[in-house]
């Protein structure tokens, strides 16, 4: 089987578009990170602006201590997986964390104000760098990949082993 019928170039700004629907019709996801070969998962509730993430967390909170040690994390929903680099932004009421508390307060007015102001309590973005998904076409299975860091994106059929 050649290259070409393996790998199919797809449209960018299309799949980039389609994530970003998808994961703004959600709250929750998995979240992953990992320190000293350590690796934890839990789910966490997240607002999107366009592809990035933001979430709350309190400072004491294991995830918190392994992206300060580790910022690469990986989070998961359904049938996306998604690799990503997370950033403490500092307590979502700072400066620094405006544009995440927007975000927040916007899809979760309720849950932002009861949160925002418990000591402990810090933002954290995570800006992704590539999505990958499992998608159906014709009843077959192929790899959809969305490298973000390259604009690109394509379809590739699974490898058998």
């Amino acid at each position: 089987m050649s290259k070409e019928e393996l790998k199919k170039e797809l449209d960018f700004d299309e799949i980039r578009n389609k994530k970003i629907e998808f994961l703004e019709s959600h709250h929750t996801i998995i979240l992953a990170t990992s320190h000293d070969n350590k690796v934890t998962a839990r789910t966490v509730t997240y607002a999107t602006e366009g592809l990035d993430f933001y979430f709350m967390s309190w400072d004491h909170h294991e995830k918190i201590l392994q992206i300060k040690e580790n910022s690469n994390v990986a989070l998961a929903r359904d049938n996306i997986s998604i690799r990503g680099v997370a950033e403490i932004l500092g307590k979502p009421l700072d400066e620094k964390s405006k544009e995440g508390a927007e975000v927040t307060k916007k899809k979760h007015p309720k849950e932002f104000e009861i949160f925002c102001r418990i000591p402990g309590m810090i933002m954290v973005k995570v800006t992704p760098t590539y999505i990958k998904s499992w998608v159906r076409i014709d009843n077959k299975f192929f790899i959809e990949h969305l490298d973000l860091e390259n604009k690109v994106a394509y379809l590739e059929k699974p490898n058998k082993s």
